[in-house]
């Protein structure tokens, strides 16, 4: 067999090897679309550098408790830290697999926050799996100009917000991330005791 018939039938079982890879990878981002999606918990919430749960007494924000607060208010630049644990359920009979995702994360309809998750994830079927989703925004105008304040200060610890999550995930072909096209978008109601 002559060095180039060789050559050539490396470079063919090449090309094939990968294009199974890539038909693999693709067959099982499909399949994350059928996955269910779940916030397990919101972990680490900070304003302004101080938890949560500091900051809300008796269904009122406590400036005493954090004089970083009334300055970011009158800056117009509250950050919000957290941390949203989100469970990823694979009901079917097939893998589902993702490098990374971009993530944008909407309250009554107002983006709260975009980012992207560099976490690899591999659900088997039947399994299930943990995402960390940590964000960092300013979250002034929303506080002030949607009802987040409200569901957050609200008596009833069971009351619920709809928070809506969208993901869009990424293979990775040659080295490079390529993204499914479109979002994957989860709608939450979350109750306002999970927060706290």
């Amino acid at each position: 067999m002559s060095k180039k018939i060789l050559f050539g039938c490396l470079v063919f079982l090449s090309l094939f090897i990968s294009g199974c890879g890539v038909n693999r990878q693709k067959a099982q981002i499909e399949n994350l679309a059928k996955c269910k999606f779940d916030v397990e918990s919101v972990d680490s919430i900070r304003l302004a550098g101080t938890s949560l749960q500091r900051l809300i007494k008796n269904n009122q924000i406590d400036l005493g408790a954090a004089p970083s607060l009334a300055l970011a208010y009158l800056r117009k630049d509250i950050p919000l830290d957290a941390v949203i644990r989100l469970k990823i359920d694979n009901p079917t009979l097939k893998k589902a697999s993702i490098n990374k995702f971009q993530y944008i994360i909407l309250y009554g309809g107002q983006q709260l926050v975009e980012g992207i998750v560099n976490q690899s994830l591999q659900i088997e079927p039947g399994g299930s799996t943990m995402a960390n989703v940590r964000i960092a925004t300013n979250i002034y105008d929303l506080l002030v100009n949607s009802d987040l304040q409200n569901f957050l200060m609200s008596s009833d610890e069971n009351k619920k917000g709809i928070f809506t999550l969208k993901i869009k995930p990424s293979i990775n072909i040659a080295g490079q991330s390529v993204f499914y096209p479109g979002y994957i978008t989860i709608d939450k109601a979350v109750s306002r005791k999970i927060l706290l």
